[in-house]
């Protein structure tokens, strides 16, 4: 045995792969308090038996080995085998199961995360085994720091500190993975690893077969954490649209169908992911490649673009709108330079800067801010509203259904629900993805009880004369509502960055190919600076758009959610899932049928909306 594993070893110091890192190590690196027990076991460890040294190490007294930190870097028991050296350090996987102590009375269990009684709180992070320090920890913007903040508390005996801004951190980086694609920039300092990420890229038969992004380690993401990111990735400024978009469709007509929309929603999120784990792929358009080649990978693409700066656009006209406002209303009379126009063109001076930001880490207090306004206008929509309806009753000419406008109805519902791009790499956040069902849809029946509220509060309160935007019926002289006109703008104005990044990186991915560019412009500042024009003309060119379509707000709303959103959330999707259905190998089940029947009425109902909605919205309105 010894002589076998000291030819093991040399045969491994002369490996050509010896300098390459590995991708997690299964040999743990134990915390030993003295020196002398290390090398002791070291040296035990060359001329002992497989069982002795399991004996020597269960012999070693607790307060020799620190069981925690070694149990924190051992990766799962069985993957352990597959990589270099598994077998060698199979003692370490049965000592560390077998050990016992004080805070752990059953055993230091790598593979049971049942003893994790409280998975949302601090002290669970601090005293799980397995998930105490992971590499998806630290993989984040501010990981390292976090891991050092909380191994400093350990050895203090100090209470661990409460990062308020920690949900926020890992929401930016949950857009830096946006539809599952990898977005992290290749200028942010970490790697140029993200230059194979272009888009022309595709799986075929060069492909590695077994790549690093297979061997990932598992999300830690909590239950509740999940739901919060759920809820933050659905709730924004399309809300604020939907009174108008009850007036579009009418009252009884708007509620069942936003409900039908949610519940919708809800199945295709939950097919996407099951199409995710029967591929075995991470990202939207290598799911669309997969089942259906390259066109469905370009269209899921195109769509993705499209969505986002129809998102971004109507965050501009809306800050440009609530901004006029708030100015004719704390002014007797507007000055003649304050016009649409020249609010968009600041808008693009302060948003181009916002756009060069490349690390998503510096933009966490910016989603902090714009998720707290966002909660507060919320709150003044409904407490303003309802006092409304309560002193003057309903508001006028309320209808039930609106035979000319309700397709209207249907882009801005659909804006609302989109999040099809966030879903994927929140699933893949989670520590136990096979919760995520049951998250998703408490999280999606609230956010469509929200919906519906706001818009049925919205309506009924002010009737016929409610505006695009439900703010601009509230009481402009109150301060509470002046306050919010800017936050809310704020919030709105600060979000954009975040809702063009995806846009950005793909249009770039494939403007700046490396069949064209071989280097990156972390290492080459005229492509740096070439990025750095295509998105300043990206943004000049969205705020352009934007100032077209700045009497039709709604209508704008209404375009964008049936023409990019309804195929990207209603008939990718199913398409895929059908896809996966097709190949099963056993005999379809009562639930498949279903499911089968299900995915073509979809696709069939998605095509028609897509085709009649735009073509009401752009010719008949």
């Amino acid at each position: 045995m010894s002589s076998f594993r000291q030819n093991t070893n040399s045969s491994l110091s002369n490996s050509p792969f010896q300098h390459s890192p590995p991708i997690r190590s299964p040999t743990p690196t134990v915390s030993l308090h003295s020196s002398n027990s290390h090398s002791n076991l070291r040296r035990e460890s060359s001329s002992m038996s497989y069982h002795d040294q399991i004996s020597n190490m269960n012999n070693l007294a607790s307060k020799d080995l620190d069981y925690k930190t070694v149990g924190k870097h051992l990766v799962n028991s069985e993957d352990a085998l597959k990589l270099q050296g598994g077998d060698i350090a199979r003692h370490f996987y049965h000592q560390i199961e077998n050990k016992a102590d004080d805070s752990h009375p059953g055993g230091i269990s790598i593979e049971n995360p049942k003893r994790r009684t409280r998975s949302s709180s601090f002290s669970a992070y601090l005293t799980e085994t397995r998930r105490e320090s992971t590499a998806s920890d630290i993989n984040v913007p501010g990981g390292f720091r976090r891991e050092f903040l909380i191994n400093r508390s350990i050895r203090n005996n100090e209470e661990p500190p409460n990062f308020l801004t920690k949900n926020f951190v890992e929401f930016l980086s949950i857009y830096g993975h946006f539809a599952g694609e990898d977005f992290t920039d290749d200028e942010g300092g970490e790697t140029d690893d993200s230059e194979s990420a272009n888009y022309e890229d595709v799986f075929d038969e060069e492909s590695s077969l077994l790549t690093t992004e297979r061997l990932q380690p598992k999300g830690t993401a909590s239950v509740l954490k999940t739901f919060f990111l759920v809820f933050k990735s659905l709730v924004g400024s399309g809300v604020l649209f939907l009174p108008r978009a009850f007036y579009n469709g009418g009252l009884t007509f708007s509620i069942f169908a936003l409900s039908g929309f949610g519940l919708l929603t809800y199945f295709c999120y939950v097919v996407l992911i099951k199409s995710k784990k029967v591929l075995n792929l991470t990202s939207f358009g290598e799911l669309g490649y997969k089942t259906y080649g390259r066109p469905l990978k370009i269209c899921i693409l195109i769509s993705i673009i499209i969505s986002q700066i129809g998102f971004v656009a109507t965050y501009i006209l809306f800050t440009a709108e609530n901004m006029l406002s708030f100015v004719s209303h704390i002014l007797p009379t507007t000055p003649a330079f304050l016009t649409t126009a020249n609010i968009v063109a600041v808008q693009c001076v302060f948003l181009i800067p916002l756009v060069l930001i490349r690390n998503l880490a510096k933009l966490s207090l910016v989603s902090l801010i714009s998720s707290l306004f966002i909660m507060i206008g919320l709150f003044i929509i409904f407490y303003f509203s309802g006092l409304n309806l309560l002193n003057n009753g309903m508001g006028p000419n309320i209808h039930q259904f609106n035979a000319n406008s309700w397709s209207m109805l249907i882009g801005v519902a659909v804006t609302s629900f989109e999040g099809i791009g966030l879903i994927l790499p929140i699933e893949a956040s989670m520590a136990q993805p096979e919760k995520f069902s049951m998250v998703l849809s408490v999280s999606m029946l609230l956010i469509t009880i929200l919906f519906v509220g706001v818009g049925t509060i919205g309506y009924t309160s002010f009737g016929e004369d409610v505006k695009s935007i439900i703010i601009l019926n509230l009481p402009q002289g109150n301060l509470a509502v002046q306050s919010i006109l800017i936050l809310y703008s704020l919030a709105v104005f600060l979000t954009a960055p975040l809702q063009l990044f995806p846009a950005i990186k793909i249009g770039e991915s494939l403007i700046f190919n490396r069949r064209l560019y071989h280097q990156s412009g972390k290492y080459n500042p005229q492509v740096k600076w070439s990025k750095n024009l295509f998105r300043a003309l990206a943004v000049a060119g969205i705020c352009t758009i934007a100032y077209l379509n700045a009497n039709n707000i709604d209508k704008f709303v209404s375009f964008n959610g049936c023409f990019a959103c309804i195929p990207l959330v209603y008939i990718y999707p199913p398409m895929i899932h059908l896809k996966t259905l097709k190949q099963k190998k056993e005999r379809f089940t009562a639930s498949d049928w279903a499911l089968y029947i299900a995915d073509y009425a979809l696709i069939a109902v998605g095509l028609l909306a897509v085709v009649y909605t735009t073509y009401q919205i752009l010719v008949l309105n």
